[in-house]
């Protein structure tokens, strides 16, 4: 009986048994987790970047964050507000291409009429056309839950912002409660995904940032139309490891070999294996040092089990994740150094002042 005691008191078991009620309670809000992966990603990059503004312009951190929302904000609007015809503009452009495609290489017209007349699509909408208008409906219901949700969590994550040192003393407390050795577990653990996930995300987005100006540059260079909409696509597919530039090489290539032809098509390819091969080799290393690192293979896995396991959030959270269990299991160490209070800065809080009864 001592022995299981002993066992089940020891630091690795204490920590799994912390992993495990962090899982439990994630289970609970699953229906929300969107809300509450997003609220972390926000929060991450306000903190991180609103300490860096504060400390470099010795503004308040609360003035701070307030600045950067406002930033972003502005810029969102100005974004919507002037691209937004653009990017209508340019969208009714692309059906204009593949038509000038289909009629340029009839090979490929005469497969997709092949394709057309098999599925036989248009009987298909006639005879269901009360299941598509409810499929329809269906999708606008998720686009605009998908938005709720988005607004709801740049809402907490500008309060968590906001509030982010008072949180930090609020968390101290726990180390006084009934069970002091569980709550800094879950903190322990909590903290070091928060960092890896946040780390990974900000760089990705810079990646996908940079390359996403190199390809603009390159495609108006190449005189390939609709530059705003693909350059769109390229970066919201960025933001996917690895996978994220094999997917956007399909749409890419049809639009490149409608508007300048097969030769164009391989300068874009060109294009593309330079802008990567730089990203490869500068960016990826530069921007990535000091955070855990995985092989191709081993990202390529993570993203196809993942994305099968828990959806389209697989493919952003599962790098993480996986960097997060090797750095549990103690196989790689993962930098924590960006996040916003470290295990060592929660240590030097002082505690909060007990109130008079």
């Amino acid at each position: 009986m001592e022995t299981i005691v002993k066992f089940i008191y020891r630091d690795d078991i204490q920590r799994y048994w912390a992993l495990v009620v962090i899982t439990l309670a994630l289970f609970i809000v699953h229906s929300q987790i969107s809300v509450l992966l997003l609220t972390v990603i926000f929060s991450y990059l306000a903190i991180s970047n609103a300490t860096e503004l504060a400390h470099k312009t010795r503004l308040p951190y609360v003035l701070s964050v307030l600045i950067l929302y406002a930033f972003v904000i502005i810029v969102l609007i100005l974004a919507i507000h002037f691209m937004i015809p653009v990017l209508a503009t340019q969208f009714a452009s692309i059906p204009q291409e593949v038509h000038g495609l289909l009629k340029e290489y009839p090979a490929i017209q005469k497969y997709a009429e092949d394709i057309y007349h098999r599925l036989d699509i248009f009987s298909e909408l006639t005879s269901n056309w009360r299941s598509v208008l409810q499929s329809g409906l269906g999708t606008l219901g998720r686009l605009s839950h998908l938005a709720m949700q988005l607004f709801l969590a740049i809402f907490l994550s500008l309060v968590l912002s906001l509030t982010w040192q008072r949180l930090k003393r609020f968390g101290h407390q726990f180390q006084s409660s009934a069970y002091p050795t569980l709550f800094r577990n879950i903190r322990e653990l909590g903290g070091t995904f928060i960092s890896i996930l946040g780390s990974v995300v900000e760089v990705q987005l810079k990646i996908s940032f940079i390359n996403t100006i190199l390809m603009m540059i390159g495609m108006t260079f190449l005189k390939i139309p609709s530059v705003l909409v693909l350059s769109l696509m390229i970066f919201i597919l960025g933001l996917i490891p690895i996978a994220g530039v094999l997917i956007s090489l399909v749409p890419l290539s049809l639009i490149a070999l409608a508007a300048i032809g097969p030769v164009g098509m391989i300068e874009l390819w060109v294009l593309i294996a330079v802008i990567h091969f730089f990203e490869a080799y500068f960016l990826h290393p530069h921007l990535m040092a000091d955070r855990t690192e995985l092989p191709v293979f081993v990202t390529f896995t993570t993203l196809i089990i993942m994305e099968h396991l828990i959806g389209a959030w697989g493919l952003i959270v599962g790098v993480p994740l996986v960097s997060f269990f090797l750095n549990l299991w103690q196989v790689q160490a993962a930098s924590i150094k960006d996040l916003p209070i470290t295990v060592v800065e929660m240590e030097q809080l002082p505690p909060t002042p007990k109130q008079k009864s």
